[in-house]
């Protein structure tokens, strides 16, 4: 298996690269270690040319050499885990530098700390995260916990719901951890498909009977989800929520220090990822928890 780690020294970052360290990846596994300096007027905050300082030279030096020694730490670290270990500094605004990074290594999964929860917070100081998540074309965690207790797939039945199950059922590091598969029926979904109370009569009986048949399916859905995992020997229980899908996953979590979310993503991007929605992205904002995102098989 091949990871790559973004890490930046913030502690954020160490709790991705104590995550990385503490689970069983097996033998074969490589783990490439990267942090990405900005150059130019961008490491030092000024967007223009007469923004740089006397010193700049001086400033980018010690900068770097801040993030050998963060990179240094990490590859001591996840060698004494066992773990093959490669391990550079990138040039480069962060965001693009280990996305560009990614293209070119190829991993099996990217992982990365996150440094805050909610809109505001995310677009400040989760951005090197967010352009991770929307680039990959392959499994991305952004970890804000050093440990993982229990997992929590978010089932759907979707393609992507199953990709992000069979990464789940196919990584040895996860082997051991118990699962719950949480689906959710989104109870305002009839009434966006265009079924309204002033449009005719019967409208509360369609959305009733659309309702039931939402649930019979996600009922159906979880149970084939929980049998396929216990019939690879791993434990796992399902549970059904009503509400936003979204908010319903975030809130199954039980214990935001070790919980991991794995969650399918469509795919979308940018524009059309806002446009369209993503319950992967809402969870990915407001989880306190870590969030693996699992792109559907033919993304990559």
């Amino acid at each position: 298996m091949r990871i790559l780690l973004a890490v930046d020294g913030s502690p954020s970052s160490n709790k991705a690269r104590d995550l990385v360290a503490g689970l069983p990846w097996g033998p074969g596994t490589t783990v490439r270690v990267v942090a990405a300096l900005d150059v130019g007027a961008a490491l030092w905050g000024g967007p223009w040319i007469p923004a740089i300082p006397v010193d700049a030279d001086e400033y980018e030096a010690q900068a770097l050499a801040d993030l050998t020694r963060v990179v240094g730490g990490a590859r001591t670290q996840l060698e004494a885990a066992g773990l093959t270990v490669e391990a550079d500094v990138l040039r480069g605004s962060p965001a693009f530098a280990v996305v560009d990074e990614m293209h070119e290594w190829r991993p099996d999964l990217t992982v990365v700390g996150s440094r805050g929860h909610g809109p505001i917070e995310s677009a400040l100081l989760g951005s090197v995260s967010a352009a991770i998540v929307d680039h990959a074309d392959h499994p991305v965690l952004v970890a804000r916990g050093d440990h993982i207790r229990s997992a929590i797939l978010a089932e759907d039945g979707s393609a992507a719901g199953m990709a992000a199950r069979d990464a789940l059922l196919a990584w040895p590091a996860l082997a051991s951890v118990p699962v719950r598969v949480v689906g959710v029926v989104d109870i305002a979904a009839p009434w966006r498909s265009g079924i309204a109370p002033t449009m005719f009569a019967a409208a509360m009986d369609i959305y009733t009977e659309m309702l039931s048949n939402s649930r019979t399916t996600y009922r159906q859905i979880v149970a084939s989800t929980v049998a396929a995992f216990r019939a690879a020997g791993r434990t796992a229980e399902g549970e059904l929520r009503e509400g936003d899908p979204s908010g319903q996953v975030c809130a199954a979590v039980h214990d935001p220090a070790g919980d991991l979310i794995v969650i399918g993503s469509r795919g979308h991007t940018g524009l059309s990822r806002v446009v369209l929605g993503s319950v992967a992205h809402s969870v990915l904002m407001h989880a306190h928890c870590s969030v693996m995102v699992v792109k559907r098989p033919h993304a990559r």
